[in-house]
């Protein structure tokens, strides 16, 4: 094939995409009820990209972004003496990034809506496929716990595919992992989700790169576990020193180290890296460490 064919393919099968996300997400606007339990639509629906995003949800811009977002949906339903119900559906570029997105976002994982989802006062958030929806309606009443309830359930019946979870999750040792506590990122902005490690890339992250943080307990120890899979060991190798150049200078791979009465360290173990950080106890992190190798190597 030759260059100008290959051009030519990738453009239509680009154009092919986006023209299916635009339509899958006008379908929202049509599928979904103008009235509902007495709420009514207060105005026209809204869409933001990537490139207005900032303008509807400023504080909140950069997850969506650094997860690779493509559009959102926006649509407000109004009530007397009623909170507004406010519903926003994201179309990211995977569903890779709709789990990723969904992980930053809550504090337990459940199965109500979606693939995985939380329910808590006056919210429901989930994800499916390439959606992260999330509908909010503060404070919660009776009349709009009801509502917003039936609002998800359609959401969720609307979008028919459902959406594959990151291959490296299936590395994460599963003993004494605090299953609500996994953070999966592929940029380096969400390398502090539990505990500082750097404001900068100092594991070489990026699109292709697919990371997780995760807490252990047991009765009377923790630790956070770093695992980030590399498209090649060579590339994993090259992370790693960077990293020590980076962040520890004297520390030794496939050693811990103390640092401030916590236990920390970091290996290569083939294209993956692991790290232990905040760790009470030498011998959990070690154990976590020899338990997340074994995996690998199996």
């Amino acid at each position: 094939m030759n260059i100008r064919k290959l051009f030519t393919l990738i453009f239509i099968l680009t154009f092919f995409q986006l023209n299916i996300m635009s339509q899958t997400m006008n379908d929202f606007a049509n599928t979904l009820p103008g009235k509902i339990n007495d709420w009514e639509i207060i105005e026209s629906d809204r869409f933001f990209d990537n490139k207005t995003l900032y303008d509807y949800i400023d504080g909140s811009a950069e997850m969506f972004l650094s997860f690779g977002f493509s559009k959102v949906f926006n649509r407000i339903y109004s009530r007397d003496n009623q909170p507004n119900i406010i519903i926003d559906i994201f179309y990211m570029n995977s569903s890779y990034d709709a789990f990723g997105v969904f992980t930053h976002s809550v504090g337990k994982f459940e199965h109500e809506f979606g693939q995985q989802s939380q329910r808590s006062e006056g919210a429901i958030i989930f994800w499916k496929s390439n959606y992260y929806v999330s509908i909010l309606c503060h404070p919660e009443t009776d009349e709009s716990k009801e509502a917003i309830l039936k609002l998800a359930g359609l959401i969720d019946k609307s979008i028919n595919e459902t959406g594959s979870l990151p291959g490296v999750l299936n590395y994460l040792p599963k003993e004494n992992l605090l299953s609500e506590s996994i953070r999966y990122f592929r940029h380096y902005n969400w390398l502090n989700s539990h505990t500082f490690i750097s404001n900068d890339n100092i594991l070489n992250i990026d699109q292709n790169t697919h990371g997780l943080l995760a807490r252990y307990n047991d009765s009377y120890d923790s630790v956070i576990f770093l695992l980030i899979m590399y498209p090649d060991s060579s590339l994993a190798e090259s992370a790693l020193q960077k990293f020590i150049r980076s962040y520890e200078t004297e520390l030794v791979p496939y050693q811990l180290k103390q640092k401030s009465n916590m236990w920390i360290g970091v290996e290569r173990n083939q294209n993956f890296i692991l790290g232990v950080f905040s760790s009470s106890s030498k011998e959990f992190a070690e154990d976590i460490i020899d338990r997340a190798r074994a995996i690998i190597n199996k």
